[in-house]
């Protein structure tokens, strides 16, 4: 047959297959075949093909095949196309969305000569309609092959367009029902701190009397405070999580503050389940590091809120922190073990729990809420953070999730790596009466760094033997021993034994409010919760020696050291003129105050040289903003004007503000809510 009788079977089956589908007699798309062999048959080619691209990665994939041998295996066949070389295959067609370069991407099987009509709509590449010829590597195609290719093609492109249209509405559908669903779990989330906020301030003012429990209020109060300031950030910055925009501001932490911020949040989710709540620590000496603080702690409440949400009423939720050599000299590599006993999940959903929105589809985790940020936003900042995470869950029986992050060592605190010892402890004796390997462990770790002798038991009797026989400068009890006796019914023996004079420290699983008054009248000096940090071992061991703490008296120096300072607070808004105001005037300064950009240039322009030691500045004020502002004053000729250091204090929190705020002359970045520490800490740093 010629070339004019082949394309005139070819358009005959071409006008068959359009008049199925303009006269609904079929399925026009059931006869994709037949019209792929009757054009591969017109140009004498033993292969034609339909590809169309995966918009959900970076693919290619087989979508109808006709080979003259009858296999169709390749039918499905998925081959890498990264934008890259589909942007390079679009630009060698002609005007007619025609080209007969090589398919690269289709390797050395493939290497024949090749002709394709590209679907192309708004320059990205859907799809490709094409014959090759698989007996001929130098075909050379005529004009005559280049309209036939084009008339099939402009007609499975049709239905190339109508996969990816019905796609993208599919996309946006499931986008539609993703937003509803975080905005409902992000609801949930942000009342579950507000009621312990409302709660315990309500509390607190029920027991104003009370110092020691309205102090462990409000501590309640704060890191709630704190969680919900992150959730009101994860709202504002999910985008720039997701497209990897977001930028780590690490700066020098306590790892145990952060974890202790943590159990306090958690606590109260767990004890309303009545999950049984255990976090540990397990050899961590080195816990002064650098880090994220509002990332960290969105990861780590995410994991182990979630144990909590899908354990059972009665579960056990158990968190323990090991500090585990580390490969990268001037960082400490901690682990991180969650661990529960709940609901579990299935393989085929631990596969894909990374991915956005995905939730185990079974009726029984469908009860519990999600917190609406995402495995997959949390598996991005571990990245991020240079992190790797594991999780092991089997169905009905629970889940384990293993952490692991580096995170740089705060050089100044540690010489030569080692932790400061404590110089009322050097060389004293100490014994540990504790329930538990690990605890026991830990301890003994923390107590031998801090120069203490340390020998430890797990029996009462062999403690109270001890006593009577050794002579010992400081007791540790756990607050149970042996599963049925009371720490505070070994506390009242020792007593008995070693007088009022020696310490006796009782280690608690969680809060001790409440019980107080019966532990100290039992005999207790002081008590270290877990889980055990060397910072709050040293503080309680303070307390219980009663020995001045350098901290508190390292704060009194810091607020001596802005009496008589003048300060400008840049700030229209009346109640954080009010808090910012009574904070710094509590310091020791004196507050003068600019309602908007344009008064704080006036006034530093009208008082002399050095009036001001440093201005806060907001950013967003009528008028004139604090960027302007910053900017008028650095332009000043005058020394002491133009140099005096100015400190961002701006709802504007993104690292892009923070920068942004660096770029038009100020010194430092502070973030709403204010952190008074970290405002005292900058601010000390900048009056020289």
């Amino acid at each position: 047959m010629g070339v004019a009788e082949k394309v005139s079977a070819l358009d005959t089956c071409l006008k068959e297959y359009l008049w199925r589908f303009t006269e609904g007699k079929d399925n026009a798309e059931s006869h994709n075949r037949e019209l792929l062999k009757a054009l591969r048959e017109s140009m004498g080619c033993g292969l034609a093909f339909v590809m169309t691209r995966n918009s959900a990665d970076d693919s290619i994939s087989v979508a109808e095949v006709s080979f003259e041998a009858g296999d169709d295996k390749l039918c499905g066949a998925k081959f890498d196309v990264d934008s890259q070389e589909a942007q390079n295959l679009i630009q060698v067609l002609d005007e007619n969305s025609i080209g007969t370069e090589g398919l690269s991407f289709l390797g050395e099987n493939f290497n024949n000569s090749v002709l394709y009509y590209a679907v192309v709509v708004m320059d990205e590449l859907w799809g490709l309609v094409g014959v090759m010829d698989i007996h001929n590597q130098k075909h050379i195609w005529s004009d005559e092959d280049k309209k036939s290719l084009s008339k099939v093609g402009k007609v499975f492109a049709l239905q190339i367009e109508n996969v990816h249209l019905k796609d993208a509405l599919l996309r946006t559908e499931n986008a539609n029902k993703a937003k509803q669903q975080f905005l409902s779990d992000m609801s949930h989330d942000i009342r579950t701190p507000m009621n312990a906020i409302i709660g315990f301030a309500t509390l607190a003012g029920s027991h104003l009397q009370e110092f020691e429990r309205v102090q462990a209020y409000l501590d309640k109060i704060t890191a709630s405070s704190k969680h919900l300031l992150s959730l009101f950030n994860d709202v504002l910055d999910i985008t720039r999580i997701e497209d990897g925009r977001v930028h780590l501001e690490e700066l020098p932490q306590s790892l145990g503050d952060m974890m202790n911020d943590i159990k306090n949040i958690i606590q109260d989710q767990a004890a309303a389940k009545e999950i049984s709540f255990l976090m540990e620590t397990s050899g961590v000496i080195h816990e002064r590091i650098f880090c994220d603080r509002l990332r960290f702690n969105q990861v780590l409440l995410n994991l182990i809120s979630n144990a909590v949400k899908y354990s059972n009423q009665g579960g056990n939720v158990t968190v323990t922190i090991s500090e585990v050599p580390s490969q990268k000299e001037g960082y400490v590599s901690i682990d991180f073990e969650i661990r529960d006993n709940g609901i579990g999940m299935s393989p085929e959903f631990v596969e894909h729990i990374f991915e956005p929105f995905e939730r185990e589809n079974n009726t029984t985790s469908n009860v519990v809420q999600g917190t609406g940020l995402g495995m997959a936003i949390t598996k991005n900042i571990i990245d991020l953070m240079g992190g790797d995470i594991v999780i092991n869950s089997t169905q009905g029986e629970g889940t384990q999730v293993l952490l692991h992050l580096d995170m740089k060592l705060q050089k100044d605190v540690y010489v030569d790596g080692e932790v400061e010892r404590l110089p009322e402890v050097v060389g004293k004796r100490a014994l540990i009466v504790v329930d538990s390997d690990d605890t026991c462990q830990s301890l003994t770790g923390i107590l031998e760094k801090l120069g203490s002798k340390v020998e430890n038991t797990m029996s009462v009797d062999k403690a109270l033997l001890l006593a009577e026989q050794e002579k010992y400068d400081a007791y540790f009890i756990s607050w149970r021993i042996e599963d049925k006796v009371s720490g505070l019914d070994v506390v009242k023996k020792l007593r008995q034994i070693v007088g009022n004079d020696v310490p006796i420290l009782l280690l608690t699983d969680g809060m001790y409010s409440g019980v107080e008054e019966a532990a100290y009248s039992s005999g207790v000096s002081a008590f270290i919760e877990k889980p055990l940090f060397i910072s709050d071992v040293k503080k309680n061991i303070k307390s219980a020696m009663n020995i001045h703490d350098a901290e508190t008296e390292e704060r009194s120096i810091a607020q001596e050291e802005f009496m008589g300072r003048r300060i400008l607070l840049a700030e229209d808004n009346k109640m954080n003129q009010e808090i910012a105001i009574t904070i710094l005037e509590e310091a020791g300064f004196f507050v003068d105050l600019a309602e908007n950009g344009e008064m704080a240039v006036t006034k530093v322009t009208n008082h002399p040289p050095k009036h001001y030691d440093i201005i806060l500045m907001d950013i967003q004020m009528p008028i004139m903003d604090g960027y302007e502002a910053t900017r008028r004053i650095r332009a000043m000729e005058e020394e002491g004007k133009k140099d005096v250091p100015i400190i961002a204090m701006t709802a504007d929190a993104f690292f892009e503000d923070r920068q942004a705020a660096l770029a038009c002359g100020m010194n430092e970045h502070l973030a709403k809510p204010v952190d008074v520490e970290r405002l005292f800490a900058i601010l000390k740093s900048l009056l020289v």
